[in-house]
């Protein structure tokens, strides 16, 4: 089939070799043990969207390539991670390279974003075609992987400090990050540009995204957006290059959007969000679903957030898909307002982002005793809990609107048959769909229209925790027949979506949700 990727990482493991072969593919064979605290890594080893699995396809396919660059701290939790590889598999993951990579004199611009990844896209032409302004609306080359390219983070684009201090105002200089941007331009097109990833940044504060570490070093310290961050969009708006704001804290993007609206940038781009999952709710309703809050330290706050499966649809349960209420996920508010103002909205893969929570994830009913309730655990800095004024906590909290664990268990069991348990998956891909399409609607967004702004942004090889029955871009076929079978009737048993099911032509909606958005977008975009 025809396949679009709003974001995906072909290059990124092969890359951490001292000798880097963009040909490396890696496998839960390189695994020798499962640690009893990481029961996922087999599976986030074997996620990918590797060039042979997509040319397999014998289809165009089109896919947002992430120039990205490991931080300092990721890469200082990553390199323990290689006493799980078998001995002969431990050359795929240097210990030299993760070490360089977590020193603070590290140039992760020049070093891994441009010579370890664009370069190596670039100096492999059989491979890759590589669209852009002169290219934009040619046909798609069946027999290559076609991309376009996303740079995810702004620490990406420095090579002056490895890591920021907010505590003394050691910052990234807006300056070098425009100036190596244009370095970058002179050689492709640059479609779309993260603020921020998982450490702080002087640019936003970000949203709390670490589920693999000791999750110190990757609080989220700051309050909003800045005026360096301010600097930056307006220097990427004058590109014509778009804000995604993935891994942006709630209060960073609420602020990017009012200003927006309020006319402070003179050339603005839609806004994206190009691996995303909702967490099912209102900005203003999020915080009933609060089941506990701690102080870690006097600048952040630790969250238990019960699951939102919106019961009141009259969802069969169990078996009702839970949404994940961290803020890293996009509030109702948001949808709407992406597009109403003709953004693009790309759903991950992710099984956390996207709502599941495994019986085997370490505390999945949180920290104590009793509860049954399964929860997304995030951390918030104090400052921006100051200023959302978050009040009626906890109001939600109760088995009529939220998953319980046994739930949860009932479908990983060993004796759940595997098409019981693949529907269960599957499910929280349709409630996300959905609740995209009945949020539009509730808000005076035509179907028609909203069913233009969503796209898949897997994240595959990006590090994510998969779907079992969905590990890497050769299983998407599967899903999409799976909606094309049961979408339809997943929409007539709600009492909201059955007033527009029959509106909605699945054959015609899946041919845009896994390709013709994405395409018609981007290279509207990179030709407009």
């Amino acid at each position: 089939m025809n396949y679009f990727d709003f974001h995906a990482h072909i290059l990124l493991k092969q890359l951490f070799e001292d000798t880097p072969d963009v040909n490396q593919t890696v496998s839960p064979g390189d695994v020798k043990l499962i640690p009893e605290d990481c029961s996922d890594l087999p599976f986030i080893i074997e996620t990918q969207i590797h060039q042979t699995q997509l040319l397999s396809m014998h289809s165009p396919v089109l896919i947002g390539a992430a120039l990205y660059g490991m931080e300092s701290f990721l890469a200082a939790v990553v390199d323990p991670l290689r006493s799980f590889l078998k001995d002969a598999s431990q050359a795929k993951l240097s210990h030299n390279v993760l070490t360089h990579i977590a020193a603070p004199d590290y140039k992760t611009f020049s070093t891994f974003t441009k010579a370890n990844t664009l370069d190596r896209y670039l100096g492999a032409p059989n491979l890759f075609n590589i669209l852009g302004k002169a290219n934009a609306t040619a046909p798609l080359d069946p027999k290559k992987v076609n991309i376009f390219f996303v740079v995810e983070g702004c620490h990406s684009l420095v090579d002056s400090k490895n890591r920021v201090n907010l505590a003394t105002g050691d910052g990234y200089d807006p300056k070098e990050i425009l100036a190596n941007l244009d370095i970058l331009l002179r050689q492709v097109t640059i479609l779309a540009v993260n603020l921020t990833h998982l450490q702080q940044s002087n640019l936003c504060n970000h949203a709390f995204g670490m589920q693999i570490a000791d999750p110190g070093n990757f609080f989220p310290a700051g309050n909003g957006l800045t005026d360096a961050g301010r600097t930056v969009v307006r220097g990427l708006f004058d590109r014509g290059i778009c804000v995604d704001v993935k891994h942006m804290s709630y209060l960073s993007r609420l602020q990017l959007r009012n200003e927006i609206d309020a006319g402070k940038y003179t050339n603005p781009q839609p806004l994206l969000c190009t691996h995303a999952g909702f967490t099912g709710t209102s900005i203003a309703e999020w915080p009933t679903f609060i089941r506990k809050q701690l102080p870690v330290n006097p600048g952040t706050m630790y969250l238990e957030i019960a699951k939102n499966i919106q019961a009141y649809t009259n969802r069969t349960r169990p078996g009702a898909p839970a949404f994940n209420l961290s803020t890293i996920n996009l509030f109702d508010d948001e949808i709407v307002w992406i597009v109403k103002h003709g953004g693009m909205i790309g759903l991950s893969m992710d099984r956390r982002i996207l709502g599941f929570v495994s019986t085997f994830d370490v505390k999945p009913t949180g920290i104590g005793a009793g509860s049954e309730f399964t929860v997304d655990k995030e951390y918030m800095s104090m400052a921006e809990w100051k200023v959302l004024g978050i009040n009626k906590i906890g109001d939600a909290v109760d088995e009529d609107h939220c998953e319980l664990l046994s739930e949860v268990g009932e479908f990983m069991s060993a004796a759940t048959p595997i098409p019981m348990r693949d529907a269960f998956f599957y499910a929280h891909v349709m409630v996300h769909i959905k609740h995209f399409l009945q949020v539009c609607i509730d808000n005076g967004i035509p179907l028609d229209t909203a069913r233009k702004h969503l796209c898949i942004g897997s994240d595959f090889d990006g590090v994510i925790n998969p779907f079992l029955n969905s590990r890497t871009c050769l299983e998407m076929p599967a899903l999409r027949s799976f909606l094309q079978s049961r979408f339809k009737i997943f929409l007539k048993g709600l009492t909201d979506s059955v007033q527009w099911a029959d509106q909605l032509d699945i054959g015609g909606f899946l041919e845009d949700l896994f390709f013709n958005n994405g395409f018609t977008f981007v290279t509207g975009h990179l030709a407009g």
